[in-house]
């Protein structure tokens, strides 16, 4: 039997953020790790970013931020 065209989106959304919530936790240890042995300082450059990508790299940060928060929010409410 298959279920409605709703809990099948449901389904898909809850599958979405897991993976976000996932793959941001594994974000985290890797920095961690790269910072703990030193290589962090090595991928960053001495001067900082070129000051026409900055622009871009906050665009980046706000739609990365605003998806994990959201992928938290629906992770943590499959628990309530």
């Amino acid at each position: 039997m298959e279920g409605s065209e709703s809990e099948r989106s449901r389904i898909a959304n809850n599958r979405l953020a897991v993976a976000v919530v996932v793959g941001s936790l594994c974000f985290v240890v890797g920095a961690w790790l790269l910072i703990q042995t030193g290589l962090l300082d090595d991928l960053i450059p001495a001067q900082g970013p070129a000051a026409d990508a900055v622009p871009l790299y906050l665009l980046v940060g706000l739609v990365l931020v605003g998806l994990v928060v959201w992928s938290w929010q629906r992770f943590l409410s499959l628990f309530e």
